[in-house]
Formats: structure tokens, sequence, C-alpha cells
């Protein structure tokens, strides 16, 4: 059994510690849990896999976030109302980007098509 490797869930990261997350999109997951939630599989930019868990609000920012693409995450804090018998919102501002290729990583794909 030696060459099995234990499939574990990234560790969720917490806004309340570290306001800002930046890495790569690197998987979705759909319907996860009792409250059929989405999840985010984000490879840090320091190094390591976190797994954010989705809602309202971040899921609304996160539709245009294409897995591959670097993606940050900011916390804002709470909503300054709730709707009755609810937890404030909390709020997100997600940015994105394509990730940067170097040329000279350019110039190497170039090199097979001529």
């Amino acid at each position: 059994m030696s060459d099995w490797k234990k499939v574990e869930m990234s560790p969720s990261h917490d806004f309340e510690k570290e306001k800002e997350l930046e890495g790569v999109l690197t998987g979705v997951q759909t319907d996860v849990g009792p409250n059929l939630s989405t999840l985010y599989e984000i490879e840090k930019k320091s190094g390591g896999n976190v797994a954010v868990w989705g809602s309202t609000v971040l899921d609304s920012r996160m539709k245009n976030v294409k897995i591959g693409e670097e993606v940050k995450i900011v916390s804002t804090g709470l909503a300054k109302e709730a709707k009755r018998g609810h937890k404030p919102a909390k709020l997100y501002e997600v940015y994105h980007r394509e990730p940067d290729i170097a040329d000279e990583a350019i110039g190497e794909l170039g090199k097979g098509l001529d």
C-alpha cells in the first residue's frame, strides 16, 4: 500500500486571521456538504493549498474567475444590515487576472511551431 496516497481536503482559509488571499484558482466543487455550498481550491502565492467556502456574496464575485487564473480575495467586513433572523453577510472584493507567462516560455513554445 506504499504507493497509495491519501486524498485530503485542503485546510480552510481563515479571513479573520488573514484578510487577503492571493493565489491561483485550481478547482471549484459545487453542492458540497449539507448546505450544498461551493468550495474553491486555491494554490496560495506564498505556497500551499487552501479551500474557501462560498457564500452568496463570494459566489457572485467568483462566477467570472476561471480555473488557472490568479485570484485575490479581500475580506471587507460585514454588511451593515442583516435580514431578520440572519447574521450580517460577510463582504468580499475579488480581483482576477490571467497568470503571467515569461517571455522565455513564450519563445520556447514558439520553437515547435516553425
